[in-house]
C-alpha cells in the first residue's frame, strides 16, 4: 500500500498544479508526471522479469557448467553431456529476458515500454505518446527547453496516460496499512478491506481521470493550430531565405533543399545546380503535406493516435525548422554588419 501510495500523492499534486495553470506549476506537472510513469512501469517491469526468476537462473547454472574449469562443474558436464546441456540453454534462452535486455530495460524509459507492450502490459497506441512526453520532459528537466505553448495540452495528455499505465498495474501482494494518507484511502471506498485493495489502482485511476478531465476537442486544437502557426512561420522563413539570396537563378525550394546540404560539401554549396542535384530527404511538397497533415487533425477522435500523429509531425520538421531559424539569423548578422 505504501509504494502505491507513493504515485497517487505524485497524481494528486499534479491535480492541483494543473489547477494553478502557470507555465512554472505545469513545468513541474509534467517532471512529476513523467517519474510517476517511469516508477509505475519500473514496478511492472520488476514483477515480470521475477516471474522468470527460476528459468532465468537455471540457465545461467547450466551456462556455468558449460563453460566451468572446477573439477565437480566437470564432472557434472560430463555426467548431462555437452550437447544436452546446449540444447537446453538454447531452448531456455527463447524463454528468458537476456542480461544484455535486462540491463537496457533498467537504464532506458523507451525499452521499459517495448517490454512491457511485448508483454501486452500496456496498450501499444500507448508507446509513442509516452515516448515523446519523456522527450519533453528531457527538454525542459535537462536542458532548460520548454514548449510553452503546448504545456498545458501535454501535460493533460500526460495526465490521461500516466492514468492508463496505473490502470495496468498489478501491484499483487499488498498489506494493509492504518498510516495511508488521504489521498490514497479516498479511493478506498466502496472496496472490501481484504480483496479490494487489489482494484485500487484501477478504481484510483478511473476517478482521477474524471476529476482532471481531457477535453479532448480544446486539446486537439491547441495542438492543431500550434503545428500550423509554426509551419506557415517555417514557410516565410524560406521565403525570406531566398529572397535574401545573392545569387539570381534561385527557385522556389532552393532554400528547403539548401538547409538539407551537409556543411562540408562546397560545391553544392558554391554551384545551385550542383546542390538542386543532391538528394535530401524533404522538399517543399514536404512541407505541404506536413500543413495538410496538421489540418487533418481536426478529424482525429482517438486521442492515443491524435498526439502520436501531432509528435510525428513535428518530427518530420522540426530541425528543418531550426536551421531556417540559424539561416535568418546569419542572413540579419550580415545585414546589420553592413
Amino acid at each position: 500500500m505504501k509504494s502505491l501510495e507513493l504515485v497517487i500523492v505524485q497524481l494528486e499534486e499534479v491535480k492541483r498544479l494543473i489547477v494553478i495553470d502557470r507555465v512554472p506549476q505545469l513545468r513541474l506537472a509534467h517532471i512529476l508526471l513523467d517519474s510517476a510513469v517511469e516508477l509505475i512501469m519500473h514496478r511492472m517491469v520488476r514483477s515480470e522479469l521475477n516471474d522468470e526468476r527460476y528459468p532465468f537462473e537455471q540457465l545461467e547454472n547450466l551456462r556455468r557448467i558449460a563453460t566451468g574449469t572446477d573439477a565437480l562443474i566437470r564432472r557434472e558436464r560430463e555426467r548431462l553431456g555437452a550437447d544436452r546441456i546446449q540444447a537446453e540453454i538454447k531452448k531456455l534462452e527463447g524463454s528468458v529476458t537476456s542480461n544484455t535486455k535486462r540491463r537496457r530495460i533498467n537504464r532506458e524509459f523507451n525499452i521499459k515500454i517495448d517490454y512491457l507492450i511485448e508483454r501486452n502490459k500496456l496498450p501499444a497506441g500507448l508507446g509513442p505518446v509516452l515516448k515523446k512526453l519523456h522527450e519533453y520532459r528531457n527538454e525542459t528537466y535537462h536542458r532548460d527547453e520548454h514548449r510553452i505553448e503546448v504545456l498545458r495540452p501535454a501535460v493533460l495528455i500526460y495526465f490521461d496516460a500516466a492514468c492508463t499505465v496505473l490502470e495496468q498495474y498489478e501491484p499483487g501482494a499488498m498489506i494493509l496499512s492504518d498510516s495511508l494518507g488521504p489521498e490514497l484511502t479516498q479511493f478506498q471506498q466502496g472496496l472490501p478491506r481484504s480483496s479490494g485493495v487489489f482494484e485500487l489502482p484501477r478504481q484510483a485511476a478511473q476517478q482521477l481521470r474524471i476529476e482532471v478531465g481531457l477535453d479532448l476537442e480544446s486539446v486537439r486544437s491547441a495542438l492543431r493550430e500550434h503545428l500550423l502557426g509554426r509551419l506557415t512561420d517555417l514557410q516565410e522563413l524560406l521565403d525570406y531565405i531566398e529572397e535574401s539570396a545573392t545569387a539570381r537563378n534561385v527557385i522556389p525550394g532552393d532554400a528547403i533543399r539548401m538547409l538539407q546540404i551537409d556543411d562540408d560539401d562546397w560545391e553544392a554549396i558554391l554551384k545551385v545546380e550542383v546542390m538542386r542535384s543532391r538528394p535530401v530527404p524533404y522538399s517543399m511538397d514536404d512541407l505541404t503535406s506536413w500543413l495538410a497533415r496538421a489540418t487533418a487533425l481536426e478529424d482525429m477522435t482517438e486521442k492515443h493516435a491524435l498526439f502520436t500523429e501531432f509528435a510525428a509531425i513535428e518530427d518530420c520538421f522540426e530541425d528543418i525548422e531550426k536551421r531556417a531559424r540559424e539561416a535568418v539569423w546569419k542572413i540579419d548578422e550580415r545585414a546589420n554588419m553592413r
